[in-house]
C-alpha cells in the first residue's frame, strides 16, 4: 500500500472514530487507525521527518475534532488563534510519540509507547485550567467497550488505544499468525468484558425509579443577557421565566433540572418588584398560588424604599414550593462573606434553605483571565475578549442532600474524570450536569461533550441527568448508554419528561482513580 493511501485513510478513520462524528469508525480507530499511519511514517528514515509528518497528521486530526472551537460568532477572530494552538500543541505530542517507535517493535516498545501517550495526556491537565478534550480513548466510548472505563478510567481507554494499535504495527510489520492472533484477542477483549459486565450487572442491581423533567432552554447569548450592540434581542427576565413555566405548567415530576446560568442576574440581586411577580405568577398558576412563595426575608427578598424586591432565587424556590419538587439550576452568585463570584448551581427544594455548589474548573477566558500575573499579556486578552470581570474558583467537591444524594458538575466539569470521581466518593448516586454550549454555535461541542459524560457515568457505575440551554439534553445510565434525549439543536425549546429507573454500583476506578494507570505509566 503507497504511503498517501495509508496517511489518508488513517487520517479519516481516526479524525471521524469518535462518538460525535462516526461512533463505528471508532471501532477500526481503536485498532488499527493509528497503526496505518505509523506504517507510512516508517517510510521516513530521520526521526525529524517522522515527528514533522506525525505532528502534522495529528494536529490535522485535533482540527477535524475541535473544529467547534473555529465557530467565532461570540468568541471573536482570537478564538482561531487558541484553536491553532491547541492543534499544533497536541499534534507536537503525538510527533513525539512517533520519534519514540521503531521498526523493531517488541513487548517492551508496545507498552513504553503507550505508557508515553497516557502521560503527555495527564500532562495536558496542568496546562492553565487543564485540557482535557480529544483522549484517544473516546474512540472506545460509542459502545459495549466503553465499560472498561469502569476498570481503568478514561486513561485506560488511551492506553488501551495506544498499545492494541503498536500491537497492529507489529502485525504490520512481522505479518506473523501469532502476531495478528495477539493482536485480534486483545482488540476484542473491551468489547467483550463490556458486553459481559452490562448483562451481569443488569440482573444483579436494585432499581429506584425517579420521575425527572429536564428543561432545555434554547437561549442565544444575546437574548439571555443584555449586550448593548444586540439590545433588540434581549429577552426580558420574567419573558424567560415564562418559557420555563410554560414547559412545566400542568405536569409533575419529582426533580426538575435547568441549565447553567439560566437567568441573568444571578440567584440574589433582587430586580424583580415583588407586586409585577405576584401578577406573573397569579397569570400562570391561578389567583391562590401566592402561597407558593417563599417568605420575604433574606435570601429570596430585600425591602427597598419602601418597596419589596425579590430575586431568581425566590422565584425558584416558589417553583420548588409549587411543583413539590426538587429543583436544580444554575444560577451566578455573589457571596458578600468572602467578596467572591461563582458560577454555581443551586437545589431548591419545598420549605427548604437552598443549597449551592460552585464551578471548581473555570474556562480560560470565558470565565477569567488567564496568566493575570502578566498584566500585559492579561490585558490585551480582556481587550480582545471583551472579558470585563472573573469567576472565581470553587471552594470544593459537594453532594447535594437529596432524596437520593447527588452531586453537579458545571459545563466542562463534566470533562475532567479526577473531578466527577471525588463527587462519587462523596457519596453522590446521581450526577447532574448543567451545561450551555451557545457560545460555539452550529457545532459538534454538545456531540463531545456529551461523549465525556458518558464516560463519566461508566466511570463511576452511575446515572447521569444532562440539562442544557443549547446542547445534548439527557439521561445517561450507569453503564454510559443514552436512554433518551431531546434534539441537540440551538432552537430547539423543550422539557424531557421521563420516569427513570437509576442504578448505580461500585466500580475499580471509583476506588483507584487515574493512580493505577498512570502509576503503571510512569514505571
Amino acid at each position: 500500500m503507497s504511503c498517501v493511501f495509508l496517511v489518508l485513510s488513517s487520517f479519516a478513520i481516526v479524525a471521524f472514530g469518535q462518538p460525535a462524528w462516526v461512533g463505528g469508525l471508532g471501532v477500526l480507530a481503536s485498532a488499527f487507525g493509528i497503526a496505518l499511519f505509523w506504517r507510512a511514517a516508517f517510510t521516513f528514515e530521520k526521526r525529524l521527518h517522522r515527528f514533522l509528518l506525525g505532528a502534522i497528521w495529528f494536529g490535522s486530526v485535533q482540527a477535524v475534532q475541535l473544529s467547534w472551537m473555529s465557530s467565532d460568532a461570540y468568541m471573536g477572530p482570537m478564538i482561531l488563534v487558541v484553536y491553532l494552538f491547541l492543534c499544533l500543541a497536541v499534534g507536537a505530542q503525538f510527533g513525539l510519540l512517533s520519534v519514540i517507535l521503531e521498526k523493531r517493535i517488541g513487548w517492551r516498545e508496545v507498552l513504553s509507547v503507550a505508557s508515553a501517550w497516557v502521560l503527555m495526556e495527564w500532562s495536558r491537565l496542568f496546562f492553565l485550567s487543564g485540557f482535557t478534550w480529544n483522549p484517544v480513548g473516546l474512540s472506545l466510548a460509542g459502545n459495549y467497550s466503553i465499560q472498561f472505563a469502569s476498570l481503568f478510567g478514561i486513561y485506560g481507554l488511551s492506553f488501551w488505544v495506544i498499545f492494541v494499535n503498536a500491537l497492529a504495527l507489529r502485525c504490520l510489520l512481522e505479518k506473523t499468525k501469532r502476531s495478528i492472533a495477539i493482536w485480534v484477542c486483545l482488540a476484542a477483549l473491551p468489547y467483550g468484558f463490556g458486553f459481559a459486565q452490562k448483562k451481569w450487572v443488569e440482573t444483579a442491581l436494585s432499581e429506584k425509579t425517579i420521575s425527572v423533567a429536564l428543561v432545555q432552554t434554547a437561549l442565544l447569548p444575546e437574548e439571555k443577557d443584555y449586550m448593548p450592540h444586540l439590545a433588540d434581542a434581549f429577552l426580558p427576565p420574567l419573558d424567560q421565566w415564562t418559557r420555563v413555566l410554560e414547559l412545566l405548567k400542568g405536569k409533575r415530576a419529582e426533580l426538575i433540572i435547568l441549565p447553567e446560568a439560566a437567568f441573568p442576574f444571578g440567584a440574589k440581586r433582587t430586580f424583580y418588584p415583588l407586586e409585577a411577580v405576584e401578577q406573573f405568577w397569579r397569570d400562570h398558576f391561578g389567583r391562590d398560588s401566592l402561597s407558593d412563595f417563599p417568605p420575604l426575608d433574606a435570601p429570596f427578598a430585600k425591602l427597598a424604599s419602601e418597596k419589596w424586591k425579590v430575586n431568581n432565587s425566590f422565584l425558584a424556590q416558589a417553583l420548588s414550593n409549587h411543583f413539590q419538587a426538587e429543583l436544580i439550576v444554575g444560577l451566578d452568585d455573589f457571596d458578600p462573606l468572602d467578596g467572591k463570584k461563582y458560577n454555581a448551581a443551586f437545589l431548591f427544594r419545598p420549605g427548604k434553605d437552598p443549597q449551592r455548589c460552585e464551578k471548581r474548573v473555570l474556562v480560560p477566558v470565558g470565565e477569567y483571565v488567564p496568566l493575570r500575573e502578566l498584566k500585559f499579556f492579561a490585558d490585551f486578552v480582556a481587550l480582545q475578549f471583551g472579558i470585563e470581570d472573573s469567576f472565581d474558583v470553587g471552594k470544593g467537591a459537594k453532594v447535594f442532600e437529596a432524596k437520593t444524594p447527588v452531586a453537579v458538575s458545571i459545563c466542562c466539569e463534566e470533562t475532567y474524570s479526577g473531578l466527577i470521581r471525588e463527587l462519587r466518593l462523596k457519596g453522590a448516586n446521581l450526577l447532574v450536569n448543567i451545561s450551555n454550549d451557545a457560545w460555539f454555535p452550529n457545532s459538534k461541542l454538545p456531540r463531545h461533550h456529551v461523549s465525556h459524560g458518558k464516560v463519566r457515568a461508566a466511570e463511576n457505575g452511575v446515572c447521569v441527568f444532562r440539562a442544557c440551554n443549547t446542547g445534548t439534553t439527557c439521561a445517561i445510565d450507569c453503564f454510559g448508554s443514552e436512554v433518551a434525549a431531546l434534539p441537540t439543536s440551538d432552537e430547539y425549546l423543550g422539557v424531557l419528561y421521563l420516569s427513570f429507573k437509576t442504578r448505580n454500583f461500585k466500580t475499580l476506578y471509583t476506588e483507584l482513580g487515574d493512580g493505577l494507570v498512570l502509576s503503571l505509566s510512569a514505571g
